[in-house]
């Protein structure tokens, strides 16, 4: 035998496992903060889905899809909505200028209505600016007023007017510095006053999207976003509750014909480490800061009318990844942390493989308008259980590890916490500490996946969606207080969901 042998083996014992790394997190329970708002869950679209029967509350499984995400914001407008005509006639024919024949007709509104009527979701229905045509804008918003009723929340003027000049299409739009904007936005705003009356608007739903190059991101702010922002309010805040920002950590570069080599040589290429890093989340938060700033100055409501992880429609393997859900689920809650009202996730419906919420994956799927859900749907899930909770402040140590931990209390006096394992490393426990507030055992619900990349197999509260929508949890754990903390096992990336009641 070598003298090198362990005396474990000598003696016929096993050898002294390690401790497993522990990250713990204080929650003050005693300090509730601002109440994240019921509706604050939204989702995006572009205009001409309007046109699509989905919209329609009786087809498909949409509408039980919305239902289980509480009670939201529907947008319709995005990048189409300056490419779509509205057809108050709908037997005349579609425009020239109009892309593919994009049109929306009178009945396309009432259909969103009723999909909003069951559901308790709102609509904010962008205008075309791109084509000017304030008498269509009106007229539009008009037939809204009437179709959409309670249901309408806002009226959007044109969409990213800030980057008109690097999207020069036909028709007769055409670059924008912040006075022209406003004085084109304040022709449309007379003539849909004068059309629907006291309809409400919603500005500027400027871009900015971020491609991880320190030296362009940190030209956002104060060259694309804060000078518009700006302007508006000086020019609409008095008109508007909602200051309405579109932002996205990452830019898919590659759709702009940089090959993939370059941009991983820069790296501006999205990958589901960098979406997951804390760069991506100090860049994130402090765009965040800045705008909520700049709204609750203004004495407006900060709104991400348009959001998701990679601009130009994603890219596959990322965007549609469980890593996107984690992401999702952080991010949405790190806005509400920081004061945002309002976030509605971006959804091209119709390429599975971007960052949609929910999508229609085949020809039967359009046909029958039943979608299927991507990762990301569950981390919104998630997220909505926390909405009417009052944010409280939360400390996290986690050793270097990729962790971050959010917490509000609910009207009843529940806590609830979230812990988001962002780390592909980390194997270990996570003690919770709950200060001033609740003491009995807790219910833990988990967001699991086979791993970060994976692009199937997401679970929360171990279940997943039906094929009709609906969505029923079917197991939680129990977490027992122990000297007046909770002790959890957390191995792979993943979230989960701690309710103490």
């Amino acid at each position: 035998m070598s003298l090198a042998t362990p005396l474990a083996l000598v003696l016929g014992t096993a050898p002294a496992r390690a401790a497993p790394p522990t990250v713990t997190i204080t929650v003050d329970a005693a300090h509730p903060g601002r109440v994240i708002p019921r509706d604050f869950v939204g989702l995006s679209f572009e205009a001409d889905q309007l046109h699509r029967t989905w919209t329609d509350p009786d087809r498909g499984n949409v509408a039980a899809l919305l239902g289980n995400l509480g009670t939201g914001n529907l947008r319709f407008s995005a990048n189409q909505v300056d490419y779509t005509a509205w057809m108050p006639d709908p037997g005349a024919p579609t425009p020239a200028w109009a892309t593919d024949g994009q049109r929306i007709v009178p009945d396309d509104l009432s259909r969103v209505g009723r999909l909003a009527a069951r559901t308790g979701w709102s609509v904010d229905l962008g205008v075309n600016l791109g084509h000017f045509d304030p008498a269509a804008a009106a007229n539009e918003a008009a037939a809204a007023t009437r179709r959409l009723g309670a249901g309408l929340r806002a009226i959007q003027i044109g969409n990213e007017p800030n980057v008109h000049v690097l999207q020069a299409p036909g028709g007769t739009r055409r670059p924008y510095d912040p006075q022209g904007y406003i004085r084109d936005a304040r022709v449309y705003c007379q003539a849909i006053r004068a059309a629907a009356g006291a309809v409400r608007f919603d500005g500027p739903n400027t871009a900015a999207g971020a491609v991880g190059i320190p030296a362009i991101d940190n030209q956002l702010w104060p060259s694309m976003v804060a000078p518009w922002l700006t302007a508006y309010v000086q020019a609409f805040g008095k008109q508007s509750r909602t200051l309405n920002q579109h932002y996205y950590p990452f830019v898919n570069i590659t759709r702009l014909g940089v090959p993939v080599a370059a941009a991983r040589a820069a790296g501006a290429l999205p990958t589901v480490d960098g979406l997951l890093s804390p760069d991506t989340r100090a860049r994130q938060t402090k765009f965040l800061s800045q705008f909520t700033a700049l709204a609750h100055r203004a004495g407006l409501r900060p709104q991400l009318a348009e959001t998701n992880s990679v601009a130009r429609e994603g890219r596959e393997g990322v965007t549609n990844s469980f890593g996107a859900a984690l992401w999702t689920v952080d991010y949405l809650m790190t806005a509400a942390r920081l004061g945002v009202t309002g976030v509605n996730l971006h959804n091209q419906v119709d390429d599975c493989q971007s960052y949609p919420v929910f999508c229609f994956g085949s020809p039967a799927a359009k046909r029958s308008d039943t979608a299927q859900v991507n990762p990301n749907y569950y981390g919104t899930l998630m997220v909505h259980q926390m909405v009417g909770g009052a944010i409280l402040p939360v400390t996290v140590d986690a050793g270097g590890a990729s962790i971050t931990a959010h917490a509000v209390r609910m009207g009843d006096g529940s806590v609830k916490v979230i812990v988001d394992n962002l780390d592909r490393a980390f194997r270990g426990r996570i003690v919770v500490n709950v200060a001033g507030g609740s003491a009995g055992d807790a219910e833990v619900a988990r967001l699991t996946a086979p791993s970060p990349d994976a692009l199937s197999g997401t679970r929360y509260a171990a279940a997943t969606v039906t094929a009709a929508g609906g969505f029923t949890p079917r197991a939680t754990e129990r977490a027992n207080r122990r000297s007046g903390r909770y002790r959890l096992p957390l191995t792979t990336p993943s979230a989960l969901l701690m309710t103490v009641r």
